[in-house]
């Protein structure tokens, strides 16, 4: 019980640690499972999730989820497409530096999404689907049912 009251003490005294908005943060993740979870900032309001195409030079075309904590959707809609723009420090495609040009790909923005509540910009739950909620109470039950009848 005096653990308990340590937790609500705790929580009271960081009231914005316990409200702050959480989102999924990928940079340049390839799956959305390699993303970390993250709590934004007081000015931070939204989630945004966007999925960018990368270019290489050679042709080869990957997918790349971007993800984190926007001030607005109109913010990061706007960062994004800056990315698309700029790359990591020289422009796409870039090949004043020899050899530089192979390893800066071209960006571009297919999509960018955004939710106001706590890791919404992330895989979709599994209580969503009747079958997986039944699914996962069997496999968390299974093993106790089997130990009650042996």
């Amino acid at each position: 019980m005096r653990g308990l009251h340590l937790v609500l003490l705790a929580v009271l005294l960081c009231p914005d640690q316990a409200l702050s908005l959480q989102c999924y943060f990928c940079a340049a993740a390839q799956t959305v499972a390699q993303c970390q979870v993250m709590s934004c900032g007081q000015a931070q309001n939204v989630c945004f999730k966007a999925n960018l195409i990368a270019t290489w030079q050679d042709g080869r075309k990957v997918s790349v989820n971007q993800g984190g904590c926007a001030i607005s959707c109109e913010a990061a809609s706007k960062l994004m497409q800056m990315m698309s723009k700029a790359g990591p420090g020289l422009g796409p495609m870039d090949t004043t530096v020899e050899g530089i040009g192979a390893l800066v790909p071209k960006l571009e923005v297919q999509s960018v999404s955004c939710c106001e509540k706590d890791l919404c910009n992330g895989v979709s739950r599994a209580g969503r689907s009747l079958w997986a909620l039944t699914g996962g109470l069997l496999l968390s039950l299974g093993p106790a049912l089997l130990w009650s009848l042996l």
